[in-house]
């Protein structure tokens, strides 16, 4: 039998509102009435319901009267009371009868034939018949749910166990053979959406959504082509504030809120990003989950802030840098906790069908299916994505079978001390106008990508001075002597004479030099090219002749160039040119 753990952390019930006795009893029919006056061994005088229901009310309320009954009941009954006491005396009926057993539903008649107080089939239902619970319905922050409750007057006069906080316990495993860490690269990829936010400003399509052009320019730059990933750093970035959306649908950022953000300690950063996550109402992890589809029919929500901030108060039994089995921790969180999303025990209404089945999901049976793959999705997406958790693979190959709670994680839950930054190295200038920079130097990164442009290269932190990203830093007002300030500042080194000759000079020149791609026309003699440039249609194609039997021409008119030549009987041989 489960322990007496169910807490009422939600403020879903509250005993000020729970029925009185007299109440209660003036609800009851006279069948079941007379059912408790027989427990209660107490000699009625009437026979009309109200009486009895008054009756009733005024014999059971003495205290050495609820004494002696309830020292008659049996450990089962006895059991299942001090749960609700412990629960504040008011729990939902389908939380308390799921442990406690089904209260049939009879009519006078049939009562008065079966007599179910003889021969209950539950603690719950002897309960029932015995007056030590009633039912009623209570609104809750979801709506209306049936209840379960000890009159006051009973409450009263009963001892209060001490509420006992759900604690999950567990045993470490054996470290896995594959760790995968994510450590600090949401960090890093956040730094790069800002860069690429400020410098791009991208339009957004309906219901703020990323347009594909932007995603997989901005995708190519992260650490992860995940879009699921992807989502998750551009809803917590919204939701810290950074975003401004302007009424022409681009994007920009809030100076303040970002550069407040680059300015923190690498913890500090990955705490605003946990933080809008964790207090968002917004993200609702359960239609995030990959093999399920919830539908949103307006008739059924949940809470997500619940939800989630219950699976993090679980993890806080787990020891810092220790791995667990994620199946034996989403098993303890079922034994102990079961209704940590749906804490009025309503597993019927909630309309989600299983992704690859398309079946229904309803009924406390389907719990691994839902909550079990809730507590999943939050260890080994959001709070892996957030550099908290680190998960693991088995020998066998098994992906995301193990986790630990790395020195962030357990920071962010309180059960260690805020880590330490560590000195870091600075940036380093290579050849080709290139600037390299360390990934935790932030700031550093997000102001380099104003004045150079992202090399795409295998270091996803290399960038290049170009004359298109001078001219971008010229429209911002930044001067070459203050990117030159700049440059020497990250690199903590004097700039090279000729970076400094090269920048200057492009500052009072403009662009002296151009490497572009084209496409080369060779012919076999110079007297055919004479020909081509004969021809009205082919010269307006040729860019410029670079010599007797040769000319550029622009990429995109190849085609064009070739359809001209077989007008002119000529057969071109096209090479290294798309099809």
């Amino acid at each position: 039998m489960r322990p007496i753990l169910f807490l009422l952390q939600r403020s879903l019930y509250n005993s000020a509102t729970m029925r009185l006795l007299r109440q209660s009893l003036l609800d009851t029919d006279l069948v079941h009435l007379r059912a408790i006056a027989e427990f209660w061994e107490i000699q009625l005088t009437t026979s009309r319901q109200r009486d009895v229901a008054l009756e009733l009310s005024q014999a059971i309320t003495d205290s050495a009267a609820v004494e002696r009954a309830f020292s008659r009941l049996p450990e089962d009954q006895e059991a299942a009371l001090s749960e609700l006491l412990a629960a504040g005396g008011e729990m939902p009926q389908r939380v308390f009868t799921r442990e406690w057993g089904d209260i049939r539903a009879m009519g006078p008649g049939r009562m008065a034939r079966d007599q179910p107080w003889q021969d209950p089939v539950s603690p719950a239902e002897a309960l029932w018949y015995r007056g030590f619970l009633f039912k009623s319905f209570e609104e809750g922050p979801d709506g209306a749910y049936e209840a379960v409750s000890i009159p006051l007057e009973l409450k009263d006069h009963l001892a209060q166990p001490e509420p006992v906080q759900p604690s999950i316990t567990l045993e470490p495993v054996t470290p896995p053979s594959a760790i995968f860490a994510q450590a600090d690269l949401l960090l890093d990829d956040a730094c790069t959406l800002l860069a690429y936010v400020h410098n791009e400003h991208p339009r957004l399509g309906p219901n703020r959504r990323w347009r594909e052009q932007h995603i997989e320019r901005l995708s190519s730059r992260l650490h992860s082509r995940n879009m699921a990933r992807f989502r998750f750093l551009v809803h917590v970035a919204s939701r810290a504030g950074w975003f401004v959306q302007k009424e022409t649908g681009r994007l920009s950022l809030d100076a303040d809120a970002v550069t407040a953000w680059f300015q923190r300690s690498p913890f500090d950063q990955r705490c605003t990003l946990t933080d809008a996550w964790r207090h968002d109402p917004t993200w609702n992890d359960l239609f995030h989950i990959p093999t399920l589809h919830p539908e949103d029919t307006g008739a059924w929500r949940n809470d997500p802030v619940l939800a989630r901030q219950t699976i993090l108060r679980h993890l806080r039994a787990c020891t810092p840098a220790s791995w667990y089995a994620l199946e034996r921790f989403v098993a303890a969180a079922k034994d102990i906790d079961p209704d940590f999303q749906r804490p009025d025990g309503d597993y019927d209404s909630w309309y989600i069908r299983d992704e690859e089945t398309g079946a229904y999901l309803s009924g406390f049976e389907s719990w691994d299916a839902v909550e079990g793959r809730l507590i999943r999705y939050v260890l080994t997406k959001p709070m892996a994505w957030l550099g908290l958790v680190d998960v693991g693979a088995t020998d066998n190959g098994q992906s995301d079978t193990v986790f630990r709670l790395n020195q962030d994680g357990a920071a962010v839950l309180g059960l260690a001390g805020t880590p330490s930054s560590t000195p870091l190295p600075a940036a380093r200038l290579q050849s080709g106008f290139r600037v390299s920079v360390p990934a935790a130097r932030r700031y550093e990164r997000f102001q380099l990508a104003r004045v150079a442009d992202w090399h795409r290269t295998g270091d996803r932190f290399l960038y290049r001075l170009t004359p298109s990203s001078l001219e971008r830093a010229r429209k911002e007002s930044i001067s070459i002597e203050r990117v030159l300030e700049f440059l020497q500042e990250i690199t903590e080194a004097p700039i090279p004479s000729q970076i400094e000759r090269a920048l200057k000079r492009w500052n009072s020149r403009g662009t002296e030099a151009v490497l572009e791609s084209a496409v080369l026309l060779r012919l076999s003699e110079p007297e055919l090219m004479e020909k081509v440039t004969a021809s009205p249609r082919l010269a307006r194609l040729i860019e410029d002749r670079i010599g007797p039997a040769a000319a550029v021409v622009r990429r995109q008119d190849w085609p064009r160039i070739v359809t001209e030549l077989e007008k002119m009987g000529l057969l071109p041989a096209v090479r290294d040119l798309p099809d």
